[in-house]
């Protein structure tokens, strides 16, 4: 009994010192930071939305949203109709890309990783290995390293044609190197 009252009250302290809000944006440019806590944050049409901390249990991102984040917490991360995802850091449980949504990943603590309806996933790693069985789903498993910071990743997929929708983005220097050599190579002939 003394155990049920003191969780309710650790409860209601909480809400009080950092209530939980549910957000829906329909324009202009917003962010969140460190210590803003949101239980649901939707955005739709043409909203620009900048996440440089904080916690958030759902995004959901409709239409033409642009959303860059840097850090923070997150549960689930729903990409749909046409937005646009940038992913510099963070900690994610679940990203879910559908609708010919983009979600670019440049760094990112990323648990589980699902697509379907033409939603892609572009990876800035290298080194990266795809695994075709185990995982969460049993659906197979991606590991790698970010180019960004060389730090490594591993996250679950759902589903046979999940890791069809990520495209491996090389190092742009790469291409600059093999554009070097093959031009070298043409003038020696």
């Amino acid at each position: 009994m003394k155990t049920k009252v003191f969780t309710i009250l650790a409860v209601v302290m909480m809400l009080i010192v950092s209530p939980v809000r549910a957000e829906v944006w329909t324009s202009g440019h917003h962010e969140i930071f460190d210590g803003d806590v949101y239980g649901e944050v939707d955005i739709y049409n043409d909203v620009t939305l900048d996440i440089f901390g904080g916690d958030i249990f759902r995004l959901a991102a409709f239409d033409t949203t642009i959303t860059k984040w840097y850090d923070g917490e997150m549960d689930t991360l729903w990409a749909r109709d046409n937005s646009i995802i940038n992913i510099y850091g963070g900690s994610l449980d679940i990203l879910w890309a559908a609708e010919n949504s983009l979600v670019s990943l440049y760094s990112c603590s990323l648990e589980r990783f699902a697509s379907d309806q033409n939603g892609t996933l572009n990876l800035y790693a290298y080194d990266v290995i795809h695994h075709t069985t185990g995982g969460y789903w049993n659906s197979g498993w991606v590991e790698g390293r970010y180019l960004i910071d060389n730090s490594y990743f591993d996250f679950d997929i759902h589903g046979d044609e999940t890791f069809s929708n990520i495209n491996i983005i090389p190092e742009p220097t790469m291409f600059l190197l093999l554009g070097l050599g093959s031009l070298f190579l043409r003038n020696r002939r």
